[in-house]
Parts: structure tokens; C-alpha cells; sequence
């Protein structure tokens, strides 16, 4: 399936200098957000990137599907691209590279096995897989990425075969973290490298990039054998058809899911593409293992007993597509929710998806399940460090410099805060915004200027790009409806035929009738268009936008309203025959469409321009909403 895009710029870029023998760290995405974590590090002629991810949108992003960085700076500077170095596998950290690698190649690309195995069928299933090379790493391994020396770290997450990152660069050597929390009891067996930190440490760290998900937390993060015991306890006692969703990128319970079902004798479905696809490259590479009649077709559940049947689904996140929202919605087509069914939501809410996966339980419990949900219940741990993990990873790495990443902008300060207190310099401390240029040598380090930053919309149903003004016109719709205005004005800029008026979603002001609120909408379009001179010195081209523009003002003061407006004007040049301009506002039904019948002249006028004004507004509509993909 083709992805359209376009890149929807929040900042202007300022001047950067590359090719100076300057350290530069350069966050492209994941500073104030949760998600596009994507950062590249810049020395002499060498650029290199760690991590490149991507983001969900939000709920007022209507008909977007995914979030990218504005990669412009990538793309201008794309012959100084050395390479790649990808932390783990999660969305928020290689969901980007596919979309990278349209738009450029990247020589090479270094990963962990599990990372690197998920990124060949994304490449290979877009024809990508050209475009670069990958290459899988082993912990401690080292690599060279233009005149960065990197060395790949294990570390704990949710996500099989994590890394930290040493980088040795010619100013000093660097730390990212990754995602990480410390584990010491992992359903891997693979514990956090701190011995290669603390070597790292005694050598002298320069700057420390750090997670800050978890800074609002207190403690330790649980580790995830802490589930387990939940997970037993669910399977032992449910009646009926266990469902389970969580993220589909978290092997570590998807294992132990697929543990309990082989302890109780059950048969597991996968529902979800991305889940099955994880399962499938996590047990060829040895990260789970099951025998190979447990996984069975969905179509197949439904002749076992309930009590032998496990779903696994994605839509933790009460995503509107995902299979366990239809499901609670009741409008899958091969599960329906049972009473006694036990679902359980083996996830936290990432920021901004709260609404949706409270209606996704409340619609489960509608329906007769048994959901077991919330940070109390035992069935979810983060995967991110709370506040004493990263009080000890700062202890342990002793930096000169620190800067916080990943994470909302509260997360940052916090986390800011946080290394000051286990003696950090205040200074030395940089919060920083998507764009931001860190430079660092090993005495100081400043912000010294901006590249251009932003985002990037996605919509994946679509076969052109959709641009910022679209998703802003949605909303517009969503909250005010749509003011569709046509009229064909002659050579005096008289009105000849119309304005006719067509409503769509529009809220009438209280007390008034569909045909008055036409008739202030006429009216409000006459006395526009009686500004004199300014009117007759507009070109033909801008006259649609003057009048749209007095509407959207006279919407906005007089009906405390912000529908869109889109004005078409027609243009005839044809005598003036008496008093032709159209005063009559017509009738309106409850569509609000309207029709000007003041005379034979104006009706034979519409009927001589109709064709041409349709052709023209198809033509500004295709302008103003499809651009050719590159």
C-alpha cells in the first residue's frame, strides 16, 4: 500500500554550519513528545543517526494514520550520512526508516538482531531494501560509523535485545541509554551491561543522553517477572475465552502469554499483523519458543471449547481500526464478545489515548466480559526507568554534560532536575526542543542555533500527499461545518447570477431559520463585494479569497462560529442587461441550498456557466488538496 506525506513546518531553520570540526547533537524528533525518536550527531563532514521512529496522531489529526519528523535536514545533508545505529526494535524508534529511505539512501544501518529482522520485511515489502545495508550487532560489539567509534551495550526494556549506546567521538564520548530500565530479575536472563557503563565512566563521559519517560515516578519500575504471577493467576481461573492485548512489539509478554497457554492446555490466536509478524521473527531468532500446534487460524477457535481458547490482539491503545476495538464494538466478524469472557489489557495509556481505551472497556464490559485493566492490576510494567533507576544511571555514567531525552516537555525539566541533584552543573544541563543544535567541546557546551523542525503526516489509504491545511480544514469541519458560496459576477463585478449558498454540518444560531441564516450569508456576500474600489483593483484569481475572507470574519464576530468557507466566482465577460444582480435570497431547504431566479437572464447565465464554474472549482479543490507524490 502507498503512504502519502507531507511535512507540516512548525519552526524556521536557521543557518547551521556543518564541516567544522564542532561536535554537534542535533535532536530531529522525541524531545517534548512521546514517539519520532530520531537524533543525529554531527562532526566535520560525518553525520550519524541514532534511532529513527515515528509517532501516532492524535485525535484531532483526522484521517492521519502516522507521525514523522521533518527530515528535511536529513535529506539536504544526506552525502554526510554515514550510517545508522537503531537502539531496539519499537515503532517510536524504527518506524521511521521506511519513509527515510523514499526519500534517500543510508550506507549502512547497525541493529540489534530482533531490530534489524523486523526492519528487513518492512524494506523488503516496500522495495527498500535497496537503499542500505543492514547489519546486526552483538553486545559489546563496536562499530565505525564515519569518525564515530559505536559500541552497542545490552540494556532492559519491554523489547528483547535492547541497547544502550557508547559513542566514542573525537571530542569526547557520548552515552545514550535508549529505552532502558534496571531489570535484575529478566525473563531473558539478559541483565543491563553496567559493567561496561562504570569502565565508560572511569574513562570520562562527555554528555549523557537519557530516557525520561518515568521521571514523574517515584521508585523502581517492577521488573517484568512481577507479571507472571498475574498472568498464572488469570489463566487458572478463568471460565471462558481469554483475550489479551498489549503492544505488539512487546515480546517479553507475548512470551509469557504464550507460556501460560501451553501450562493450561490452550490454543492461541494472533489477531493483528504486526503481533503475528513479531512472533513469528522472535521465534526464528530464538527470543521465544513454542511448539508449532499452539498458534492456530482464527477461524478455527470457534470449534474449540472456550475455556481452551487464548486470543492475543492488538488495540491496547483503543486504536479505532484495531481488532479488540472491533470487537468491543461488536463489529468483527469473527468474535463476538461471550458472557464470561475474560479480557485483559496488558498496557498503560500512552499520552492522549486515555478517551479511547476507556470506551473500548466500557463497551467490553457492555458486553459481558470480565476486564482485568490499570496500573494496579498487575498484568502491565513499564519498560522505562522511574526516578531512583535514573538517579543511578546519572551516578553511574558521571557526565559532564546531560541532556534529557524522550519525553513530553515536563518529563525533560523533571529529568533536568534530577541529574542537578546527583550533581550535575545546572548549565551543564541542556532541555532542549526538536531542532535545537547542541554544541559541545570538552569545556562548554551551548544551544547555538535551529535546523528546520516539524512533522510529517502520513495517510496510508491515500495516493497523494495531504498537507497541514487539509487536517486544519477537517477540523474546521468536524467543529463548524462547511459554507460553500457560488456566484458569477460580469466585466462591472456585478452579480449576475447567485450567490447561491450550500450548508453542510452548519449549526444554526439559536431562533434562527435555515433560510434566514442564507439570507445574512447573501446579504454579508453583497456587501463585500460593494467595497469599493477595493473590489474592482482585485485581480479575478483573488476575488474568491477576499470574499472568503470577509465571510470567515463575519462568521467569527457576528455568529460566534468558524465553519469553513470556500467561495467560487465566476467571471463572464457580459454586457449588464438592467438590474440583473440577483437581490432575491431565493428559498432554502434544510440543506441550505439555495437558488437565484430573479430573472430569465440569470437563469440562461447559469446555465452558459455552470460547466466552467464546476471545471474551475474541480481545479482548485485538486490544487488546494492533492500534490503529486515525489
Amino acid at each position: 500500500m502507498r503512504s502519502s506525506a507531507v511535512a507540516v513546518e512548525n519552526t524556521e531553520s536557521g543557518k547551521v554550519e556543518l564541516g567544522t570540526n564542532v561536535l554537534k547533537i542535533i535532536p530531529i524528533g522525541g524531545l517534548g513528545e512521546i514517539g519520532k525518536n530520531t537524533l543525529a550527531i554531527c562532526y566535520g563532514d560525518d553525520i550519524m543517526l541514532v534511532d529513527a521512529g515515528l509517532a501516532f496522531p492524535n485525535e484531532d489529526m483526522i484521517g492521519v494514520d502516522l507521525v514523522l519528523p521533518d527530515i528535511s535536514f536529513l535529506v539536504e545533508n544526506q552525502d554526510r550520512i554515514k550510517g545508522l545505529a537503531v537502539t531496539h526494535g519499537h515503532e517510536d524508534h524504527i518506524g521511521g526508516i521506511p519513509f527515510i529511505l523514499k526519500e534517500m539512501s543510508i550506507p549502512v544501518i547497525y541493529g540489534p538482531s530482533l531490530a534489524i529482522g523486523l526492519l528487513e520485511g518492512k524494506l523488503k515489502e516496500g522495495g527498500l531494501d535497496s537503499r542500505t545495508v543492514m547489519r546486526k550487532v552483538r553486545p559489546r560489539q563496536k562499530v565505525k560509523i564515519g569518525c564515530f567509534t559505536v559500541q552497542f551495550i545490552r540494556c532492559t526494556h519491554s523489547i528483547a535485545d535492547s541497547f544502550s549506546l557508547i559513542i566514542n567521538t573525537p571530542v569526547g564520548t557520548l552515552i545514550h541509554t535508549g529505552d532502558f530500565k534496571f531489570d535484575f530479575t529478566p525473563v531473558d536472563g539478559e541483565l543491563f551491561d553496567i559493567a561496561s557503563l562504570t569502565k565508560a565512566a572511569e574513562e570520562g563521559v562527555l554528555l549523557l543522553m537519557s530516557d525520561s519517560t518515568n521521571t514523574e515516578r517515584e521508585g523502581f519500575t517492577p521488573s517484568e517477572k512481577t507479571v507472571w504471577k498475574k498472568i498464572n493467576e488469570v489463566f487458572s481461573s478463568a471460565p471462558k475465552r481469554i483475550i489479551v492485548t498489549t503492544f505488539a512489539s512487546n515480546v517479553h509478554r507475548i512470551r509469557q502469554v504464550l507460556q501460560a497457554a501451553m501450562k493450561y492446555d490452550r490454543k492461541v490466536s494472533i489477531l493483528g499483523r504486526s503481533m503475528l509478524n513479531l512472533a513469528s521473527i522472535a521465534r526464528e531468532l530464538g527470543y521465544m519458543t513454542f511448539p508449532d500446534g499452539l498458534l492456530i487460524p482464527i477461524d478455527q477457535i470457534n470449534k474449540l471449547p472456550p475455556n481452551k481458547v487464548v486470543i492475543l490482539t492488538t488495540g491496547s491503545q483503543g486504536e479505532p481500526l484495531s481488532a479488540l476495538t472491533r470487537i468491543a464494538n461488536d463489529e468483527h466478524k469473527q468474535i463476538k464478545i461471550m458472557q464470561g469472557d475474560t479480557v485483559v489489557i496488558s498496557a498503560t495509556p500512552i499520552p492522549g489515548n486515555e478517551r479511547s481505551i476507556a470506551n473500548t472497556i466500557n463497551a467490553l464490559f457492555v458486553r459481558g466480559a470480565d476486564v482485568i485493566y490499570g496500573r494496579d492490576a498487575g498484568v502491565h510494567v513499564s519498560g522505562h526507568a522511574c526516578r531512583e533507576e535514573q538517579k543511578l544511571m546519572i551516578n553511574l555514567c558521571k557526565p559532564k554534560f546531560f541532556m534529557p531525552v524522550h519525553g513530553e516537555y515536563r518529563m525533560l525539566v523533571l529529568h533536568s532536575e534530577l541529574a542537578q541533584e546527583c550533581g550535575v552543573e545546572k548549565d551543564n544541563c541542556f532541555v532542549m526542543d526538536n531542532g535545537d543544535v547542541l554544541e559541545l567541546d570538552d569545556e562548554r557546551g551551548a544551544v547555538t542555533g535551529r535546523i528546520k523542525s516539524g512533522i510529517i503526516l502520513v495517510d496510508s489509504s491515500r495516493a497523494w500527499h495531504i498537507n497541514e491545511e487539509i487536517v486544519d480544514e477537517r477540523r474546521h469541519l468536524a467543529a463548524d461545518g462547511l459554507v460553500a458560496v457560488a456566484l458569477t459576477l460580469n466585466g462591472k463585478r456585478e452579480i449576475i447570477a447567485g450567490p447561491d449558498v450550500s450548508l453542510k454540518g452548519v449549526i444554526f444560531p439559536r431562533g434562527m431559520a435555515p433560510d434566514e441564516f442564507v439570507s445574512k450569508v447573501q446579504s454579508e456576500v453583497r456587501n463585500i463585494l460593494n467595497v469599493k474600489p477595493t473590489v474592482d483593483a482585485l485581480a479575478e484569481a483573488e476575488l474568491s479569497h477576499f470574499i472568503q475572507g470577509g465571510l470567515e470574519g463575519f462568521f467569527a464576530e457576528k455568529m460566534r462560529s468558524r465553519p469553513l468557507v470556500h467561495v467560487m466566482v465566476h467571471q463572464v465577460s457580459m454586457p449588464s442587461t438592467g438590474n440583473t444582480e440577483s437581490r432575491d435570497g431565493g428559498t432554502a431547504s434544510r440543506d441550505g441550498s439555495t437558488e437565484s431566479a430573479e430573472s430569465r437572464f440569470d437563469k440562461n447565465c447559469k446555465i452558459q456557466t455552470r460547466e466552467s464554474r464546476l471545471e474551475s472549482t474541480e481545479t482548485k479543490l485538486e490544487s488546494k488538496q492533492t500534490i503529486e507524490p515525489k
